[in-house]
């Protein structure tokens, strides 16, 4: 990660030392700040155009990951105990 895309929940410096720590799972965070983009661009774009321009951006991740990782519901811990 470049930058902190959990800004609304984290500052910079805690981002930072809960990543070096291993706390943060790099999946989750990226899969947040897609459905977050998307949400962001979908009143001014087609959903074809936002996950066309996701898929370049991730170009590791196929079109219909990123589909997947949009409309899909995040997941809620269910059944969480400590």
């Amino acid at each position: 990660m470049y930058s902190n895309p959990l800004k609304e929940f984290l500052n910079d410096e805690q981002f930072e030392a809960l990543w070096e720590k291993g706390f943060l799972n790099e999946r989750a965070i990226r899969d947040h700040y897609i459905r977050e983009k998307f949400a962001t661009l979908k009143s001014h774009h087609k959903p074809k155009d936002i996950i066309t321009q996701l898929q370049q951006e991730f170009g590791y991740l196929s079109t219909e990951t990123i589909r997947k990782i949009v409309y899909s519901r995040e997941q809620v811990l269910e059944n969480f105990t400590y």
